[in-house]
């Protein structure tokens, strides 16, 4: 009876990873295509958060129609994902093309290392910002300055995306294949989780700090934490920033 339900239990782990190997060759077609038809530079930003929006009901154990709800929510946030993301992609895109020129035209090595530290934090910082909108609920104009205080003040959580993003990186080098069919989904999905569990562990450590100042008598909270609206509860980090508000 045992091994009946040690096979049944590898069996149904076995079916799970199939499952999101599925989803995330999915994410990674519907990303491409509806990029594509955004004429990649208004597509991409959309895209991206229909892939983190869908991601985040996948961790969530929701069932999801994937290219209905895909493009879906495409539409829905073609505008407001181009105003918040957008100029963080295109700046990414930017600052690649230049290390890239740099190192091709033997450029100084001053300057090369200081455009490609700039792409690396344009990059990720472009990844936090997707899953923040998907999660949160702030002011257009705040994703950008949050994210941007997130990432600076959680280096290790920058340096955990940076490792997963060389992993695909390398992975695809040596099994080009991947690409086309399957490595900017992994790359969303991946990031998508980190960062989200990044922040389910931010506000877990909120609400504590939150409680323990409430039940000590006559003790004011930091006047640095800046309180914000937000899609589930609440986003700090070492840098204080607090949001606080209703569910999405």
């Amino acid at each position: 009876m045992s091994g009946d339900g040690g096979s049944a239990s590898w069996a149904l782990r076995l079916h799970a990873v199939c499952e999101w190997i599925w989803f995330t060759a999915l994410i990674n077609l519907l990303w491409i295509a509806f990029t594509l038809a955004g004429l990649i530079v208004l597509g991409a930003a959309p895209a991206t958060v229909a892939a983190v929006a869908l991601t985040r009901r996948r961790l969530r154990g929701d069932r999801v129609r994937v290219v209905r709800e895909f493009s879906r929510g495409w539409l829905n946030d073609f505008s407001a994902a181009n105003i918040v993301i957008g100029p963080a992609l295109g700046l990414t895109a930017l600052l690649l093309w230049g290390t890239t020129r740099q190192i091709a035209g033997a450029a100084p090595a001053l300057a090369t290392a200081a455009t490609a530290i700039g792409f690396v934090f344009a990059f990720l910082l472009a990844a936090v910002l997707a899953p923040l909108y998907v999660n949160y609920d702030l002011p257009r104009g705040r994703y950008l300055l949050v994210a941007s205080r997130w990432l600076l003040a959680n280096l290790i959580h920058g340096v955990l995306l940076a490792i997963a993003a060389i992993a695909i990186i390398v992975a695809s080098f040596f099994l080009p294949g991947l690409i086309p069919v399957f490595s900017v989904g992994a790359w969303l999905v991946l990031s998508t989780a980190l960062c989200l569990g990044f922040f389910t562990a931010n506000d877990r450590r909120v609400a504590e700090q939150t409680a323990a100042s409430t039940s000590a008598p006559r003790v004011s909270a930091p006047a640095s934490r800046t309180p914000v609206p937000s899609r589930t509860s609440s986003l700090t980090a070492a840098s204080r920033i607090t949001t606080e508000g209703t569910s999405r």
